[in-house]
């Protein structure tokens, strides 16, 4: 038996009112729930308590609407009303303090659309993926499918971020478990032994946090309704601990969202392994994805292909991307690369073994910090000068090899580190090099040194940020400029080489603390006239946007997903002008063939994905994809080296080019297969959002949700057991228990807003629905009685209200729009006498009940469909697992003349895995595989029958 808000039930020698239920994780599974009762008679009526159910045994009581006893029509236009938002699926009502545009909707019908939730939501940067991700949970959680959440985010701004984000704008207030104190707090608050994240319903985390063992463990012993995990691309990587841990999230989880700008960095397996999260069936027993099914988990869509539906017009404004060329010609800048040059080349062309690729790797570090500025890579000399000469044993330059070479793998995926992981990296670089040089080098590494100080002053890149920074500010006097780079040191040389400028001069990096990030981002935020000069470190989660347009790259990181993380910060939903964007890189340089590396790992993304953002706004030249990073016969890496990298605009002046021609044919290629997909899910903003001309922040009832709250708390007092809920919500004052509403979502702290997922709203429905009041009243007009009723499956996933209107000549029709009627004037009837001898009986009880086999039986024809899929699906993947693991399944033989052939049998794929898992004789790897499949097959979702319910809930009694 399942207990749902408004049922009336005793227990505990009292009658209770139902006014909230956790939902079970699957309804095929009998075990223990909260259930949340009120009191509704005795001494103890009003008093709110949870029980556990079926633990503690109840009774439920019938309570049919009491046709002598009418309550105010403004009581039973409440009752109702509530009812009308619970039912599920809901009506479109305003989920928060947001505008939500048409595409934004896509994700949430896609979600609700499945059995389990599971989407990759690799929206452009800046389309709102977390305003996307809280609109489903809110979802959920209206619709009863989700109370347990858990958020995991990169640590660091996002986490405020996110923290923000929900309680602001949804109501919602996560607790923040993401370091040691926090856990130890939470777990002071619980009895010995107890399990903070099992206790905590909406729980916020930092990835890094979460991976640790201890942590990890006291995860795996919990379950959540949905997992949502921002920035997913961190956990690509099959190998570490990231993706350790986003594996055992999806297993523990009913509902799983992935959230990335950038899904793909170019590698197939590591998309592959982020697809095998959502659905092992989705890639083979090798990590590859298997066809393009991976595509009905994935919503992508970019800023160029989302307009408004009335209008047609984009919603997002046109990024402009300029490359800038710098020219490396001061000579003691020539004379500072040609000696770089001459100490890095032998150490890059020596054999490649793993000791002399660790070395190459580090001076390949040395040579890009010197592509950012000269101030960088001068430091690192320094400290490599200092340590010259020291001796280390074999198995302590082994370890620092390993450590070098397993950074190396993560900067080239992710194309970021926290400060204190950049430093530990750069002092590990500076051993290895200062291991490989001889003494004999010191007086050539002294004079490179002093080379490098001499040209410091005439650096190529920060005389190219100024000079971009004049044009920008010639333009527009008080513009604030964005400007990234990749290394502490460039960006304190960057800082005081734009102090000639004049003006403020902001730094952000990942050493400041929280407070002075947050201050500078809010003086950027609220002052003209400012340079912000950021380090990669932040290059997630700080939006920018409102008071500035244009961004610098001093440097380019390895993975062009870096780059497109930055360009969010500016690029985003709320932009009000055109994006500026440019990078600096010096031509005919290494960092020219470098960028080359960019281009191909992006076209290696576009493949996957069919179309990708116009991040670098470059092409190759012919043939240059196909040139080394290091030409073999280069003596100097600062040399002129031939042109490689062109413009598109000046690449498109050679329309002759077969190259040209080729990519022309690859973009339209490409943005044809993404429209063609999109028309096909209704990925665009024209797809299966309903009428657009339709207002999405209003129930079809012409109520708002404001409206509702404000009509059930008149004065503003809420019951003192809601205060836990409400607590450090915006509007909400704890020492009266009142609250201020407001109907504008700008007014962010001093008001409450009402969206339908916040507490109060949550709230105010269960307790009317619960309550007796309001489900009997009277008004004028034609003699008839309107009867209210709710159909409802049995485990809360479905429930709608229908009315029938009975006429005293035995006539029972719908009546659609019922509600109205709440606007009529009162009156005063008498049941016995006016109502009695005609009204309600069997053919008003049949008449119900053939309404409510309608409306149960379109819900359950649907589920069917959407369940047979899945098994359908499930199915295919584990025969396909099973042939891939314990080999083909024998087919039946050919027999001769006289004989027919044997009938072969094969065993069920579950079968021949449970085979293999205990057959000694097989590899540990394949016995563990085999076991890996089952367990996943043993705990997929499985359809299961469930009652249906039908509940009187009111009759409105009309008469002249």
């Amino acid at each position: 038996m399942q207990l749902t808000p408004g049922l009336r039930i005793a227990a505990r020698g009292l009658e209770w009112d139902v006014i909230d239920a956790d939902p079970p994780p699957d309804p095929s599974i009998a075990e223990h729930r909260r259930v949340r009762l009120c009191c509704a008679s005795g001494d103890l009526a009003g008093l709110e308590w949870d029980i556990l159910h079926p633990l503690e045994p109840v009774t439920v009581l019938r309570a049919d609407p009491d046709p002598r006893a009418p309550d105010s029509l403004r009581d039973w236009w409440l009752y109702h009303t509530a009812w009308l938002f619970d039912q599920v699926p809901g009506p479109a009502t305003q989920a928060g303090r947001m505008t939500i545009e048409p595409y934004q909707q896509v994700p949430v019908r896609r979600a609700l659309d499945m059995v389990r939730p599971r989407l990759l939501l690799a929206d452009g940067v800046g389309l709102g993926k977390t305003i996307q991700a809280g609109l489903i949970a809110a979802e959920l959680l209206v619709r009863r499918r989700a109370h347990r959440i858990l958020v995991v985010t990169p640590p660091g701004p996002l986490l405020r971020q996110w923290e923000q984000e929900m309680r602001l704008r949804f109501g919602l207030r996560f607790a923040v478990l993401a370091d040691a104190p926090s856990l130890r707090e939470a777990r002071a608050r619980l009895e010995f032994g107890g399990n903070p994240f099992e206790a905590t319903s909406l729980c916020l985390t930092s990835i890094d946090f979460a991976k640790s063992d201890q942590v990890l463990m006291e995860l795996e012993r919990t379950r959540w309704d949905l997992v949502i995990i921002d920035e997913a691309h961190h956990c690509a990587q099959p190998d570490s601990r990231r993706h350790l841990l986003a594996r055992v999230l999806s297993r523990i989880s009913d509902g799983l969202l992935l959230l990335t700008a950038t899904p793909h960095d170019g590698n197939d397996a590591h998309f592959a392994a982020l697809m095998a999260l959502l659905d092992p069936s989705l890639v083979d027993g090798a990590g590859r994805l298997v066809g393009t099914a991976y595509r009905r988990h994935v919503v992508r869509r970019l800023k160029s292909h989302i307009r408004d539906p009335r209008t047609g017009l984009p919603l997002f404004r046109e990024r402009r991307v300029q490359p800038v060329r710098v020219m490396v010609d001061a000579d003691p800048v020539c004379a500072f690369h040609k000696a770089l040059s001459d100490l890095v080349l032998p150490r890059l062309r020596t054999p490649r073994d793993t000791r002399h690729l660790t070395d190459a790797l580090a001076f390949v570090t040395l040579l890009k910090r010197s592509l950012s500025t000269l101030a960088a890579c001068v430091a690192t000399l320094r400290v490599v000068a200092a340590r010259l000469g020291a001796t280390d044993s074999l198995a302590r330059r082994r370890e620092r090899q390993r450590a070098l070479r397993a950074w190396c793998r993560r900067v080239a995926r992710y194309g970021v580190l926290s400060a204190a992981e950049e430093s530990a990296v750069a002092s590990l670089e500076a051993e290895e090099m200062a291991t490989s040089l001889d003494a004999a080098t010191a007086e050539a590494l002294n004079a490179l040194i002093a080379a490098g100080e001499a040209a410091i002053p005439l650096d190529p890149k920060l005389q190219a940020l100024r000079q971009e920074i004049r044009l920008i500010r010639l333009e527009q006097p008080n513009a604030n400029v964005l400007v990234y780079t990749e290394y502490a040191e460039s960006q304190r040389a960057a800082a005081m080489a734009l102090a000639e400028l004049g003006g403020i001069v902001l730094t952000i990096a990942g050493t400041d603390t929280e407070a002075e990030r947050t201050g500078a981002a809010e003086q950027f935020a609220e002052q003209d006239g400012i340079v912000l000069i950021s380090t990669d470190a932040l290059a997630e989660g700080l939006n920018l946007h409102r008071r500035c347009r244009h961004l610098i790259h001093l440097d380019l990181p390895y993975n062009p997903n870096r780059l497109e993380q930055r360009n969010g910060r500016i690029d985003r939903y709320g932009q009000v002008h055109d994006p500026d964007i440019r990078y600096c890189y010096l031509v005919g340089t290494f960092e020219e063939r470098l960028l080359l590396k960019l281009i191909e790992k992006y076209e290696a993304a576009r493949v996957c994905l069919d179309i990708m953002p116009d991040t670098l706004a470059v092409s190759s030249a012919t043939g240059g994809l196909r040139e080394p990073i290091f030409a073999g016969g280069t003596d100097d890496l600062f040399a002129g080296l031939p042109r490689l990298v062109q413009s598109l605009d000046q690449a498109a002046e050679d329309t002759a080019s077969e190259a040209w021609r080729d990519l022309l044919r690859e973009i339209d290629h490409a943005f044809k297969a993404f429209e063609d997909m999109a028309v096909r899910h209704g990925w665009l903003g024209g797809g299966p959002t309903g009428d657009p001309t339709d207002p999405v922040t209003e129930a079809p009832l012409g109520l708002t949700v404001h409206t509702f709250v404000a009509a059930a708390l008149p004065d503003g007092k809420v019951p003192g057991s809601w205060a836990t809920d409400l607590h450090a919500l915006p509007g909400f004052d704890g020492t009266t228990n009142t609250v201020r509403l407001t109907d504008d979502p700008d007014r962010l702290h001093d008001r409450l807003y009402p969206g339908r997922a916040h507490p109060l709203t949550r709230r105010v429905i269960a307790r009317l629905r619960a309550g007796r009041t309001g489900q009997v009243a009277a008004a004028r007009g034609e003699v008839s009685l309107i009867a209210t009723y709710a159909v409802e499956t049995g485990d809360g996933r479905f429930r709608t209200l229908f009315a029938l209107r009975q006429y005293p000549d035995g006539r029972i029709v719908d009546e659609p729009d019922w509600l109205r009627h709440a606007d009529r004037p009162s009156m005063v009837a008498d049941w016995d006498t006016d109502f009695a001898p005609w009204a309600g009986g069997p053919a008003l009880d049949r008449a119900a009940g053939a309404a409510a086999d309608r409306a149960v039986a379109t819900h359950a024809a649907a589920e069917a469909r959407r369940a047979e899929k899945a098994e359908l699906e499930v199915a295919a993947w584990l025969r396909r697992r099973a042939d891939e693991i314990c080999g083909p399944a024998p087919k039946p033989g050919t027999g001769d003349l006289f004989a027919a052939a044997r009938p072969v049998i094969a065993a069920a794929p579950e079968t021949r895995l449970a085979r293999c898992a205990a057959d000694p004789d097989q590899p540990d790897a394949t016995r563990q595989a085999a076991a890996e499949v089952l367990a996943i097959f043993a705990a997929r979702p499985r359809p299961c029958a469930s009652e249906m319910r039908l509940r009187k809930l009111g009759l409105l009694l009309l008469h002249p």
